[in-house]
């Protein structure tokens, strides 16, 4: 199935937050889940109109949007419209230095930003840190309206932003269509971020990975996204592209990296590695799949994308 796109209305949209720490702060490996957890409580208090505090009892759940975000039922089956992308992965923080977070927001959350910008100012002064929390000032807000060319909108006024105030703070971002350049002849996968795969309840290590893994998880993620992305155009079924799969990756460089984060959800530290490497793509299959491909450099794949692993760039 050939299958070209140019350009795509997508609400898709990777925000900037730019912290200062105000307290020392030490971050562990890979810190997505920290800023995902101190974010879900941030968001919760921020959003919650009960005072008891359960979204199980709550009235106004059907119109809330945190339980989508973090109170999902299936908690592996759900997609969720967002992923962080921590600029630092790890190490030491003294007070008074930059601390920069992306967060790539799709679909429907984009309507929420207010509210999602309250929450990190909540965030910031609640403070980041698993045993011990740092507080940080949240200095800069930016967006990038045009991600094939890397422009960036620095948003103002977000200080007295409240929900409900968007335009009053700042005029509405004007998004260019998320432009895919022609399918190269060949392209260059790096992971920026371990990729974790899981098939059959098992983990794909990195001596057996190879093009079919990488063309499923690729079609399954865009899959999901596109139940929340309406203009996405849903990919073909995997089998579509395994026909010629072996003609795919002409080179990998490949390793494992264990590491781990501790979940708030499980009370303790869980296991989290995945395959880091480069990965040398060409041919028929790469044209086949490039407008898809290009997207998860936003999107992301496999296990704990919202955290930001599976993030990779193209060259």
């Amino acid at each position: 199935m050939k299958f070209m796109i140019t350009a795509l209305p997508i609400e898709l949209i990777r925000y900037r937050l730019i912290f200062e720490t105000l307290d020392p702060l030490s971050l562990p490996d890979y810190p997505g889940s920290a800023w995902r957890g101190a974010f879900g409580h941030a968001l919760k208090a921020s959003a919650c109109t009960q005072a008891h505090g359960q979204c199980n009892a709550c009235t106004d759940r059907p119109g809330c949007p945190y339980p989508p975000l973090f109170d999902a039922e299936d908690e592996a089956a759900a997609v969720r419209p967002f992923v962080f992308e921590p600029h630092a992965s790890s190490g030491y923080f003294p007070p008074g230095v930059p601390l920069s977070l992306d967060m790539v927001v799709f679909g429907w959350l984009n309507q929420w930003l207010p509210l999602l910008l309250d929450s990190f100012q909540a965030l910031a002064t609640q403070g980041l840190g698993q045993t011990q929390r740092a507080r940080l000032r949240l200095v800069e807000v930016r967006a990038q309206t045009d991600a094939h060319h890397d422009r960036w909108h620095a948003l103002t006024g977000f200080e007295q932003l409240r929900f409900g105030s968007l335009e009053s703070c700042y005029p509405p971002l004007t998004l260019a269509p998320i432009a895919i350049p022609a399918p190269p002849s060949s392209a260059v996968l790096d992971f920026i971020t371990p990729l974790r795969l899981k098939f059959r309840g098992r983990l794909v290590k990195a001596d057996a990975f190879g093009a079919r893994d990488l063309l499923i998880t690729l079609a399954r993620r865009m899959e999901a996204c596109a139940t929340l992305l309406e203009s996405l155009p849903r990919p073909p079924a995997p089998e579509h592209w395994l026909a010629e799969a072996d003609s795919l990756i002409t080179q990998a460089q490949l390793a494992w990296r264990d590491t781990s984060h501790y979940s708030n959800r499980q009370r303790e530290a869980m296991k989290l590695g995945g395959i880091t490497g480069t990965l040398r793509l060409q041919g028929p299959v790469l044209e086949r799949i490039w407008p898809w491909l290009w997207l998860g450099q936003w999107l992301h794949l496999g296990a704990s994308s919202t955290i930001g692993l599976g993030q990779y760039r193209l060259r």
